[in-house]
């Protein structure tokens, strides 16, 4: 099982034992974008390889509504992107950013950083997807920071499809305004291990965030999400659901933390994990809490650990329907609650086909045969 690492000193240890990666000229081509994209060819792309940008590959708008600027890392080398969005913009596209992974060497780290403004009262689909095209040993260190002006809002969903040599990091911060609506949702299926890091700040009042998250963790596969919702305004709400599924010796943690600060009145604040364990091995350790100081709140809490439901698979059985296609059917309808959430249909297909593959095995590793 790959262990991971959950202290800073075990992370920066880890952050030390890979070579800082080097910018190699001619390595991903046009045609590598236009296979591993998921937005229609005439959408809007920035792509990054290996942490750095590379505009000859990116297509932007020319009405001036998304400016795009490189900014110097501070503790990689190469340049993070900053992606300001014009106030009063409604973008009719979807921005996808494309972080690939692609390398001839190994054990190297890429530090990739994301910066997304959205100004007052503009609104955009922003579609991340983090890919690769060789199954190299790496790490991938993101950080995406994403701030919303007053009455911004912002569709958001990630996915994470990487090698499973892959060592991935990311940490996604999120500043809200008054008003504003971020709406996200992220998928992890790859890496050997991944760690996710969620943090939701409110700076006005009114601001509503939905996060959603979703993790498929397999043999010799670790998950983690990592949850920090703070309300130190009045007024403002925030819903989480977190979903995964776990199978052969697959493990996973979710720790979710919501604050209430004593100003916070009027705060309607949710949280949900739910996981589906489909053998004795996986493992799941599930932490989802609440810190109340306001009086004046709805808020809730909880968590589920289950496996497949006995009677949901007797009432398939009983329809003619084999053990393995309804194993499969009951995993897709637990997952798509949270799929469906992306509101991006190419992203959505391809997150149902990765679930379809990968759990293809799941009634051998769970030694169910079809009658």
């Amino acid at each position: 099982m790959n262990t991971l690492p959950t202290s800073p000193e075990a992370i920066a240890t880890l952050l030390g034992s890979f070579q800082p990666v080097v910018l190699e000229d001619d390595l991903l081509t046009p045609d590598d974008v236009e296979q591993l994209r998921l937005t229609p060819v005439e959408s809007l792309r920035v792509v990054m390889l290996n942490g750095f940008f590379m505009p000859e590959l990116s297509t932007l708008p020319q009405d001036g509504s998304v400016t795009v600027a490189t900014t110097l890392n501070t503790d990689s080398p190469g340049e993070g992107v900053s992606i300001r969005i014009k106030a009063g913009s409604v973008l009719a596209q979807a921005l996808e950013v494309l972080h690939v992974s692609f390398s001839f060497e190994s054990e190297f780290i890429a530090q990739p950083r994301l910066r997304v403004v959205l100004e007052a009262g503009a609104h955009a689909t922003l579609v991340e997807q983090y890919t690769h095209l060789s199954d190299t040993l790496c790490l991938n260190n993101a950080v995406v920071e994403v701030f919303l002006e007053a009455g911004a809002r912002l569709s958001h969903p990630r996915l994470q499809q990487e090698s499973l040599r892959t060592r991935h990091l990311s940490s996604l911060h999120v500043n809200q305004a008054a008003g504003s609506h971020y709406h996200g949702t992220t998928l992890a299926f790859g890496g050997a291990w991944s760690r996710t890091e969620f943090h939701v700040a409110f700076s006005g009042t009114g601001a509503h965030c939905d996060l959603n998250g979703f993790y498929l963790a397999g043999d010799q596969q670790t998950h983690d999400m990592h949850l920090d919702v703070i309300h130190n305004l009045p007024g403002c709400s925030s819903n989480a659901r977190f979903k995964g599924i776990l199978y052969g010796n697959g493990k996973a943690v979710f720790n979710g933390n919501i604050v209430v600060k004593p100003d916070a009145q009027k705060t309607d604040a949710r949280l949900s994990n739910d996981n589906l364990l489909l053998s004795r091995a996986a493992e799941i350790d599930t932490r989802p809490r609440l810190e109340i100081y306001a009086d004046d709140v709805q808020c809730s809490h909880g968590t589920t650990v289950g496996q497949l439901d006995p009677e949901m698979l007797f009432y398939l059985r009983a329809r003619g329907i084999p053990q393995t296609q309804a194993t499969l059917m009951v995993c897709d309808g637990f997952a798509s609650e949270i799929i469906d959430t992306c509101n991006a249909a190419a992203l959505q297909q391809q997150a149902q086909t990765l679930l379809a593959k990968r759990l293809a095995s799941v009634t051998a590793l769970a030694g169910v045969k079809d009658a």
